[in-house]
């Protein structure tokens, strides 16, 4: 049993013994990184039962910086979600924010102009969503937001919901906050 929390961060030398496939080595993602690219090992498996706590994650996919795992996705059901959330915020390590999906879509966006014509780039856009901290998350309906999520001073967690073919899931992006030496 591997528990996500745990192998978040760390090397692939640390946890070769655990990934089944093994068509890259450190010296490739090292490649990789010097490229400024990310390796592609969205193919990678555990040899062992991926855990979230004690949620057995069925599908996911694993991303490296470098020769560090800076991302977990995963995906689940709605009962899922919900069972995962009501954990994590029981968590005091883990602020809990959410944003709605009506306010999504009545958020403006925000045009960022650089001034760098000459350079190709003249603006950017973005939205930018406030959060009430007096808002109450009604855990009945779910599907009311767009984008919910937990911040540690280590982690990042947003959970988003998704459709294909008007079946619903909801998708896991776990982060690891990088540290100045993750860069070097």
């Amino acid at each position: 049993m591997i528990q996500l929390l745990e192998i978040l961060g760390k090397d692939y030398e640390s946890l070769k013994d655990i990934i089944t496939r093994t068509d890259f080595d450190s010296e490739t993602l090292e490649s990789f990184s010097k490229a400024g690219i990310n390796a592609p090992v969205s193919k990678v498996k555990l040899n062992q039962d991926l855990y979230f706590f004690n949620f057995k994650i069925e599908k996911y996919k694993i991303v490296f910086l470098r020769n560090k795992i800076c991302q977990i996705d995963f995906v689940g059901d709605k009962n899922k979600t919900l069972e995962i959330i009501d954990v994590l915020r029981t968590i005091k390590e883990f602020e809990f924010r959410f944003i709605t999906k009506q306010q999504v879509e009545e958020t403006e966006w925000e045009i960022m102009d650089d001034n760098t014509e000459e350079k190709g780039f003249t603006e950017f856009k973005r939205k930018r969503f406030e959060f009430d901290p007096s808002s109450q998350f009604d855990r009945n309906n779910i599907d009311k937001y767009g984008v919910m999520g937990f911040r540690s001073d280590k982690v990042n967690i947003i959970i988003k919901e998704e459709f294909v073919e008007s079946r619903s899931f909801f998708v896991f992006e776990i982060y690891k906050i990088p540290n100045i030496e993750d860069f070097n």
